[in-house]
């Protein structure tokens, strides 16, 4: 039924805009709202036709399959479409959902890039490889996290997210200057919604180079960026790690209670979380009241 629905959407598109020629600008919007029908119907087909050529060689057919099969993604709607610069568009999608096994995340404001190749505006979309980054970084793949991080960056330099995961696989590999770089990179092509995000990884780092005062200042800005957004883009299991990383950075400082009154918070938010079990452990016992 998706799929139908989808369909019947891009046909209106193409009804529409048979009566006059359309701007730069309602092209790239026309194209982005083609591709995202596409991706809602999980049409991989459409989906790869879409893509630049940068991204259809970088991530492969197996992997936008398998993100197509393992994701379900809706929208609102297409808003406005931007130059970049000569050959790029950014466009705004508002309302986009990602449901995956097990998690759902609500972005209101997404942008796509758009790159004019021939007569069309095609999609540098590198979606399927994010998780795939993340994952490769926490299993301490970190030269396989990096290659994945350049990929996403070599098909789309605006979005956030590969400079994010360029940073964890600096860091991973010990390279410190490059890691710190990638970061404020990052934070340069946030929106207001994935600005928590980059904070909450501006915490980790800090907490790391044993700058306890900043990590705990980034941590409770990442709480304060998030709440507008909560529980729909960050859930309460993400609160509940930030608050541990608060609390964590508290005890560096010396602060025992403060860091305590921290994890109360962290259990309210989320009881089951792993990070607040390892946390505790770590909690001196204060004395009685």
């Amino acid at each position: 039924m998706r799929r139908v629905i989808a369909l019947l959407g891009v046909l209106a598109l193409l009804v529409a805009g048979c009566g006059a020629e359309l701007s730069q600008e309602e092209a790239a919007a026309a194209d982005a709202e083609r591709f995202l029908a596409a991706l809602a119907a999980g049409d991989f087909t459409l989906v790869w036709n879409a893509l630049t050529g940068e991204a259809r060689e970088r991530m492969g057919s197996d992997a936008v399959s398998a993100y197509l099969e393992q994701t379900q993604v809706t929208y609102k709607e297409v808003a406005q479409a931007v130059e970049a610069e000569p050959g790029v568009m950014r466009v705004r999608v508002n309302g986009l959902v990602l449901t995956d096994p097990g998690r759902t995340v609500e972005w209101p404001e997404a942008w796509l890039t758009l790159r004019r190749e021939g007569e069309r505006w095609a999609v540098a979309w590198a979606e399927p490889l994010f998780d795939l980054a993340l994952n490769a970084y926490h299993n301490t793949e970190y030269t396989r996290a990096l290659a994945l991080a350049q990929a996403i960056v070599a098909i789309d330099p605006y979005h956030y997210r590969g400079h994010l995961e360029l940073h964890y696989a600096y860091r991973g590999l010990g390279r410190l200057r490059q890691a710190e770089h990638a970061l404020r990179t990052a934070e340069e092509r946030t929106t207001a919604p994935q600005r928590a995000d980059v904070a909450a990884a501006w915490a980790r780092f800090k907490l790391s180079l044993g700058d306890a005062e900043e990590a705990l200042n980034y941590a409770q800005r990442a709480l304060v960026l998030a709440r507008p957004y909560s529980p729909g883009t960050y859930s309460p299991a993400w609160r509940a790690e930030t608050l541990v990383l608060a609390g964590q950075a508290a005890l560096a400082l010396g602060d025992a209670e403060t860091a305590a009154a921290l994890a109360e918070e962290a259990a309210e938010a989320d009881p089951e979380s792993p990070a607040l079990a390892m946390f505790l452990l770590e909690l001196p016992a204060l004395p009685a009241q």
